[in-house]
C-alpha cells in the first residue's frame, strides 16, 4: 500500500504536469493574434515570479530537485507568455506611432 506522502508526491506531479499543458492554449492564442487587451501582464508576471521563488525555495529549503524543475519548467511558460505579450504590445505601439506620423505628414 501506497504511503500518503507518496500518494500527494504523484498527485502533485501530475497536476503540474496537466498544468504546463494549460499554458499552452494561451501560447497558441498569442502567437495566433495580434491583439493581446484580454491578457494581463501583471497577473501573468505575478505568476512568473512565483513559480520562480517556489522552484528555488524547492531547490534550496526542501532540497526536492523533481519540484523544483516542475516549478522552473512553469517560470519558463509564464515567462514565454510576458515576452509574447510584451513583443505584440510594442509591435502595435510602433505601428500605431508610425501611422499617426504619416497621418501627421498627410500621406
Amino acid at each position: 500500500m501506497m504511503r500518503a506522502e507518496t500518494i500527494i508526491i504523484v498527485a502533485f506531479s501530475v497536476a503540474n504536469i496537466f498544468r504546463l499543458f494549460a499554458y499552452l492554449p494561451q501560447i497558441a492564442l498569442l502567437l495566433r493574434q495580434s491583439d493581446t487587451s484580454a491578457v494581463s501582464s501583471t497577473t501573468w508576471f505575478l505568476f512568473f515570479v512565483s513559480n520562480g521563488m517556489t522552484a528555488l525555495y524547492a531547490a534550496s529549503v526542501v532540497a526536492d530537485a523533481t519540484m523544483s524543475l516542475i516549478f522552473l519548467a512553469n517560470t519558463i511558460c509564464c515567462a514565454t507568455i510576458l515576452a509574447l505579450v510584451y513583443r505584440k504590445r510594442r509591435k502595435s505601439r510602433e505601428f500605431s506611432e508610425y501611422a499617426a506620423a504619416r497621418h501627421a505628414k498627410g500621406e
